[in-house]
């Protein structure tokens, strides 16, 4: 009898021995593993999820299998402010998040979100590599994050269930759900509307239970979450071009080898040429979905959205210290 229980015990600890080595992300014969914990609120077949998907496979290869990438798609782990909140204490490792929830974190980045600073997707792209952009990055890292690459994001247009939106006077009075963003709370407001910062995940019930009126945002994130099933119009006015980007616990990276540090950086740039290519093959085919349930109607002269949001810049202006004419002056 005493015998049994002995054997009962040592197959007891084996079984916790062998779950803590598991754990740990050891394996016999190799060093150790490491398992990153990467989160999205997107759907795994959006350009940014899959460029995510590029970034763990190649870190995976260019690290020989010493650090691993386990991805969590729609905000299994959270909203983006909740992962953020996990991405600082190193909870979780690498996130995908919106400028728009950035903000939040580092004010700066804020200025991203001012309606109609981007003239085009190439200045877009000119402003986020060039000088710019580094600065945007020191203050990220500032901010205890670390920054890994920008991603496309498309434009951002105005969806919802009332009318068609041709005009800055369509949108007043209308409930619209945007991000938590200040500059995109005060836009809706000077724009007429009635901002409310429902969460990402709730806005197809929102939209079909009548509890907004609408929500802005690019094709590819309307047809991946299937928005326009439940909205009448889709109005292409493309206010704002709002940055998606990768960060990094810095817990995380610094627990890197510099070796592997330098593997991040090319996973990086390789995800990064990734999603912008993935971005332009989807578009055109999220524009297709979409157009099987809602009305589009495009917005050809955006010169009276402009004039609308003008004094809006200038307002704006000092609390970017200068930031916004440093963004319009990029070519």
């Amino acid at each position: 009898m005493k015998r049994n229980v002995i054997l009962v015990l040592v197959c007891a600890l084996t079984i916790l021995f062998s779950a803590s080595v598991f754990a740990s992300g050891q394996t016999e014969g190799a060093g150790k593993v490491t398992t990153l914990k990467i989160s999205t609120n997107h759907s795994e077949a959006t350009p940014a999820s899959k460029g995510l998907a590029v970034f763990a496979s190649e870190i995976e290869e260019l690290t020989e299998g010493s650090v691993k990438g386990e991805i969590f798609y729609s905000s299994v782990l959270g909203s983006e402010r909740e992962v953020m909140e996990q991405l600082k204490v190193g909870a979780v490792d690498l996130t995908h998040v919106s400028a728009g929830f950035l903000s939040a974190f580092v004010p700066i980045v804020d200025v991203f979100n001012v309606p109609y600073v981007f003239r085009s997707g190439e200045h877009y792209w000119n402003v986020l590599t060039g000088e710019v952009g580094a600065e945007i990055i020191q203050a990220i890292e500032d901010a205890g994050y670390k920054f890994l690459y920008w991603e496309e994001s498309g434009s951002r247009s105005f969806y919802n269930n009332v009318r068609p939106i041709y005009t800055p006077d369509d949108v007043k009075g209308l409930k619209i759900r945007v991000m938590g963003s200040e500059v995109m709370l005060e836009t809706m407001t000077t724009l007429g509307a009635n901002p409310t910062t429902t969460a990402f995940a709730e806005v197809y019930n929102a939209l079909q239970t009548g509890v907004i009126d609408g929500a802005e945002n690019n094709s590819i994130s309307v047809s991946s979450m299937k928005h326009n099933e439940v909205a009448k119009y889709y109005s292409l006015n493309e206010h704002m071009r709002i940055p998606d980007l990768v960060l990094m616990s810095t817990d995380s990276w610094n627990a890197l080898s510099d070796a592997q540090k330098d593997a991040f950086l090319d996973a990086a740039q390789t995800a990064q040429d990734f999603v912008i290519e993935e971005w332009n093959r989807q578009e055109s085919a999220a524009y297709d979905i979409i157009r099987e349930t809602t009305e589009i109607n495009e917005v050809v002269d955006k010169t009276i959205w402009v004039d609308a949001v003008a004094e809006l810049h200038e307002k704006l202006s000092p609390k970017f210290g200068g930031m916004i004419e440093k963004i319009k002056a990029v070519q």
